[in-house]
C-alpha cells in the first residue's frame, strides 16, 4: 500500500473554490470563503467562462465576520481549470477540499451533475458540492453525518468532526434501526467506533435513530431539515451495481440533490488527505 503523508497543519491550509459567472459558480465562491474563514485557510479562485468583478462582488454576502474569511484570495487564470493541473497544485499548496456549484437542471452552470461526477471521482481530496442559493449566517453551525453498515465510517466522522474542531459546529449522528440482527450489528460496530473518536477528540455530537431508508446518505440530505444543518457528509461508491448501471450512480443523486444542499463528498481511497489537527 502507498503511504502518503497528512496534511501539514503547521504549514497555512488552502481551499480552492472553481467559480464561473453563472449563480452556481457564484456560490462556490461565497461558500469557499466561508470554509476558508472556518479552517483559518486561504482561499483559491479558479475562474472560468468569463468570471468578471461583478460577478466577484456578487458573490460577496452582506459584511458577517464568518463570510469574510480574512486570509488571502489568490485568483488562478483559466488555464488552471483542467482537473488534473487543479489536483497537482493541490498538492503543492496544501489544500484540503475543492468547492464546486452543481447545476442539476442543465442551466449555465460550469458543473452539470455527470461533470461533477467526473471532476469528483479521481480526487484525493474531499470536494463540497453546493447549490445556487449563498450560504446563510449558520452555515455548517449544524452537520450531518449519516451511518449506516458501509466500513467507511471513519473517513466520513473524521471530516465531519473536523467542523467541530475548527467550528465548533453541532455533528448530528444519523443511523438506521434495522431489524435484522446482522445489519443491525454492523451498524452498532459502526457507531461504537464513532462515538469512541469523538469522545477522545472531545467533539460534540447527537445521536438520531430512523426507519432504514432505501439510501442513508440521500436521506441525510433530507433529514438535514429536522436539525437544522446546513451540511451533509456523503461517502461515494467504489464500484457500480447493476442497479447504477440502470439508473446511474447513486452519488449523482445526492449531489444533484433538489434541495441544493451542500455535501461534501469523500472518495473510498486509501490515500485519502487526513488533517492533522
Amino acid at each position: 500500500m502507498e503511504i502518503h503523508e497528512p496534511v501539514d497543519h503547521q504549514k497555512k491550509l488552502n481551499i480552492i473554490a472553481i467559480a464561473d459567472a453563472s449563480d452556481y459558480g457564484r456560490s462556490a465562491l461565497a461558500y469557499g470563503r466561508v470554509l476558508a474563514r472556518i479552517f483559518g485557510a486561504s482561499l483559491t479562485v479558479v475562474t472560468r467562462f468569463g468570471f468578471t468583478m461583478e460577478d466577484k462582488v456578487k458573490a460577496t454576502l452582506p459584511a458577517s465576520e464568518i463570510h469574510s474569511s480574512g486570509n488571502e484570495e489568490v485568483i488562478l487564470p483559466e488555464g488552471y481549470f483542467f482537473p488534473e493541473v487543479l489536483y497537482s497544485h493541490a498538492e503543492k499548496s496544501n489544500t484540503i477540499l475543492f468547492v464546486i456549484g452543481v447545476d442539476r437542471d442543465g442551466g449555465d452552470g460550469l458543473f452539470q451533475p455527470r461533470q461533477a461526477m467526473r471532476f469528483i471521482r479521481p480526487s484525493r481530496l474531499p470536494v463540497m458540492t453546493v447549490g445556487r442559493t449563498l450560504p446563510t449566517e449558520t452555515a455548517f453551525q449544524q452537520v450531518v453525518l449519516p451511518l449506516d453498515i458501509e466500513r467507511q465510517a471513519k473517513e466520513k466522522a473524521l471530516w465531519a468532526g473536523y467542523f467541530n474542531r475548527f467550528y465548533q459546529a453541532a455533528i448530528h449522528i444519523v443511523y438506521p434501526d434495522y431489524q435484522d440482527s446482522g445489519l443491525k450489528q454492523q451498524v452498532a460496530d459502526n457507531i461504537a467506533f464513532v462515538e469512541k473518536l469523538y469522545q477522545n477528540l472531545d467533539i460534540r455530537y447527537e445521536m438520531h435513530v430512523v426507519n432504514p431508508p432505501r439510501n442513508m446518505d440521500l436521506f441525510g440530505i433530507s433529514y438535514a431539515e429536522t436539525t437544522g444543518a446546513t451540511l451533509s457528509v456523503a461517502m461515494m461508491t467504489g464500484y457500480r451495481t447493476l442497479g447504477d448501471w440502470l439508473t446511474g450512480p447513486r452519488e449523482r443523486k445526492i449531489i444533484a440533490n433538489p434541495q441544493q444542499f451542500p455535501v461534501l463528498c469523500i472518495n473510498p481511497r486509501e490515500d485519502l488527505y487526513v488533517l492533522c489537527t
